[in-house]
């Protein structure tokens, strides 16, 4: 038997497999009264999960990276709604962002840690365990706390909406700067803008994913500006210092775009959607399992096949081995001869996620009536 035929899920255990995942994020959101956005981010999922399932030949490490993306986010937003915390302001927007980095960042050190050689001492572990959960920390600590404090910016005063998006059109104009054309920073720009206008007026759960999106991306952002900007001023004077921070973005873009922002977008997304309260445990898992997709894709794409990928596979495969996944074959998976098919998958996709989702919320309603 092929290592294809091994892999690859029938039909109908793909459409089963599919109407489960609907159908449980379904009661979740029907438990947590977020049936609405639950329906739309469930239909939205498996849309995605559809359109890659109908072109991939390995559609096994697809359904496991939806798997484990989804578990990652259930469980760290589950965590994050019990340690609670509002934010209504720039001070306890700081605070509560800079403590979720913190303890993201220190798990995500502790499942990327440094391995000691063998023979070593036992001291030696250690000491490479509390680095590593050190390093994680305080990397973790510096998006939270840049995501904390725009989330509490916005929700500080109606003017902070502006600001978000003048963010928004930082992040999405460099971004843009990606494709080295005019035309993409324009549209990464009214893109940026627009989203995260979109997300603030819409609030909840929607605004925390948005926000805490913008806020990841411009973190790394802000960093290599600052280092371009003092590397500026130290060799050329002040206007160098202008212009290095300036271009230090988009020159670390056009250098791998993928391992300086994935961490961080992650990190800045649990943020915020840990700020929307009870909507995060929905948004969160939809998020991740997303994630988890676009993950299993690459592994594909990039000739490093997966029967399944697993919790530590996707934060390894984030950290460690972000700086050659091949990101725009991603998207190019999905053109040409596989366009229809893709098109196809995803209309399927849509329709199921909705109606599984809406039919668990439904379920979930009518069991708690009943007890």
């Amino acid at each position: 038997m092929t290592q294809q035929m091994r892999v690859r899920r029938s039909p109908t255990v793909v459409v089963i497999f599919m109407t489960e995942i609907g159908l449980v994020l379904g009661m979740i959101g029907g438990m947590v009264e977020r049936t609405a956005v639950t329906v739309f981010g469930t239909a939205v999922l498996l849309a995605i999960f559809g359109a890659y399932e109908r072109v991939l030949k390995h559609n096994h490490a697809l359904m496991s990276g939806l798997l484990a993306g989804g578990f990652i986010g259930l469980v760290v937003s589950f965590f994050g709604y019990l340690l609670g915390g509002n934010v209504t302001n720039l001070l306890n927007g700081t605070l509560f962002g800079l403590l979720r980095g913190i303890i993201v960042g220190a798990v995500v050190g502790g499942i990327t840690r440094a391995q000691p050689d063998e023979g070593d001492p036992w001291y030696t572990a250690v000491f490479l365990l509390l680095g590593s959960l050190f390093i994680g920390a305080v990397l973790g600590a510096s998006v939270g706390l840049i995501s904390g404090f725009v989330l509490g910016l916005v929700r500080w005063h109606s003017w902070g909406i502006w600001l978000g998006m003048v963010m928004g059109a930082v992040v999405g104009g460099y971004l843009g700067s990606y494709l080295r054309q005019t035309r993409a920073v324009v549209i990464g720009v009214a893109a940026g803008v627009l989203i995260t206008l979109v997300g603030s007026v819409i609030g909840g759960a929607a605004a925390g994913v948005v926000l805490g999106l913008v806020s990841g991306a411009l973190a790394p952002m802000l960093l290599v500006a600052l280092i371009g900007a003092m590397g500026g001023l130290t060799s050329r004077g002040v206007k160098a210092m202008f212009i290095e921070a300036a271009e230090a973005p988009a020159e670390m873009l056009r250098q791998g775009a993928f391992p300086f922002l994935a961490p961080a977008v992650i990190v800045g997304i649990i943020v915020g959607t840990a700020a929307s309260g009870v909507g995060g445990l929905i948004a969160l898992p939809i998020c991740l399992a997303i994630l988890g997709i676009f993950l299993a894709v690459f592994s594909e794409v990039d000739g490093r096949i997966a029967s399944t990928l697993t919790a530590r596979t996707l934060v390894e495969m984030v950290i460690l081995g972000a700086d050659d996944l091949p990101i725009m074959a991603v998207p190019q998976k999905l053109r040409g001869g596989n366009g229809r098919t893709a098109v196809i998958g995803a209309l399927f996709g849509l329709v199921l996620g909705g109606l599984s989702a809406s039919a668990g919320a439904w379920l979930i309603q009518q069991l708690m009536q009943l007890l």
